[in-house]
């Protein structure tokens, strides 16, 4: 086979690997933490908190929007993004069915049973590959609320995703 049309070929799959990084909104994989901190002040959110690999912020619990952004850092740069979206078992089966019919069969499927202070909390997360990245949905039931998480990961060398 001709070496070039190998070396353009080797290419094509590195740039379409590179290309599916995710980008939500204004967000995208690889930004640093003053990026998206430069990002994050047309939202106004309320609050944040910060440790040395995540930023998260989010509206006061009095705040009808309720929202919650957490940004997941590996060498400085961002892996990974979760935002809550209304917890309800209904929006779980809608987000689901969506992402079974854009990415096909999920990759990982994981069902945990924990106790917490107030109670026992159920999780069901399911993740599913998009090119190079992981898409997925975290459902959590606990005693007083529900909380529907979608977050978007890269592959990185800080953590094994999808996590």
């Amino acid at each position: 086979m001709n070496p070039h049309i190998l070396l353009l070929a080797a290419a094509c799959l590195v740039f379409s690997q590179t290309a599916g990084a995710f980008e939500v909104g204004e967000f995208k994989s690889g930004m640093n933490r003053e990026q998206i901190k430069t990002a994050l002040k047309s939202w106004n959110f309320e609050k944040s908190i910060e440790t040395p690999d995540t930023l998260m912020t989010y509206d006061a619990t009095d705040n009808a929007a309720a929202r919650r952004y957490l940004f997941i850092f590996c060498n400085e740069r961002l892996v990974g993004f979760d935002q809550d979206v209304p917890g309800s078992f209904r929006n779980l089966t809608t987000i689901i069915g969506n992402y079974n019919t854009d990415y096909g069969n999920p990759i990982k499927i994981l069902a945990l049973n924990n106790v917490i202070g107030a109670g026992e909390k159920s999780t069901l997360s399911i993740f599913w590959r998009k090119f190079s990245d992981i898409i997925g949905v975290r459902y959590q039931q606990m005693p007083y609320n529900e909380q529907l998480t979608i977050t978007n990961q890269i592959s990185n060398n800080c953590w094994q995703a999808p996590r």
